[in-house]
């Protein structure tokens, strides 16, 4: 296989991660939380948000939701080359039990990076004492990967801010 080819074959097994919603993005060591910090739940970003308001979380990738957990607060979806991101709206929203989350999608759902994944009533989550960022992950699952930055913009939907480079 020449070069070029491998070059090809490699872009094709590699994913973009674009943004869930307008936010200051954030290094996961920020947070303030180990499962999250220490990257043992994988490699990824944060967004914080600049207000808490009701808001839509947009898929930051094309790919199935495999699963979307029973408190509707995280959803993972798995793209065609196989790497599985973890969308995780809020710490500790677990112990909301579902409340302030309403889901636009279901499990099996094909769908685009940009397309609605879930609304979110951010005040109420905040009003309840608990961290509103938005993580993003690409589980250890996906298997030997990079997480390549592409660009620091933090406003333009159209653009990945980061791209999987399978190993």
């Amino acid at each position: 296989m020449s070069f070029f080819q491998k070059l090809f074959k490699n872009n094709q097994q590699n994913d973009q991660l674009f943004l869930p919603l307008q936010g200051q993005i954030k290094n996961l060591q920020e947070l303030n939380d180990d499962a999250f910090s220490t990257g043992a739940l994988g490699d990824g970003f944060a967004i914080e948000l600049s207000e808490n308001k009701e808001l839509t979380v947009l898929s930051p990738i094309s790919g199935e939701v495999e699963l979307i957990f029973p408190t509707k607060h995280a959803f993972d979806i798995t793209t065609k080359n196989g790497n599985k991101v973890l969308i995780h709206i809020g710490i500790d929203t677990v112990n909301l039990d579902g409340k302030g989350f309403q889901p636009c999608v279901k499990i099996g759902s094909k769908i685009k990076h940009g397309q609605e994944l879930v609304k979110v009533n951010f005040a109420e989550i905040a009003n309840a004492g608990y961290k509103t960022d938005v993580i993003v992950l690409v589980l250890p699952e996906s298997g030997n990967y990079q997480l390549e930055k592409l660009t620091s913009n933090s406003s333009d939907f159209q653009e990945p801010i980061f791209e999987i480079i399978k190993q």
